[in-house]
């Protein structure tokens, strides 16, 4: 696990998961499409609603949840 602020990844396992990313604001990496980023951003904020709040630990049924991220 990376310690915070040395830009760690957010990790969602699981089931379906749908994500949205703002094309304007995080490109596709054309190396991996699967990534989205922008060099001129950090994550200053994130926000979780929903059946979690930190570590769910293992939930079969699954959870619903959205993460908010503010960025500057």
């Amino acid at each position: 696990m990376s310690n915070p602020g040395d830009g760690g990844d957010i990790i969602i396992k699981g089931g379906s998961v749908e994500l949205d990313f703002d094309d304007t604001m995080y490109t596709k990496d054309l190396l991996e499409p699967r990534r989205h980023k922008n060099s001129d951003l950090k994550i200053t904020r994130v926000v979780i609603d929903g059946d979690i709040t930190f570590d769910s630990g293992e939930v079969k049924e699954g959870l619903s949840c959205t993460i908010t991220t503010t960025c500057e």
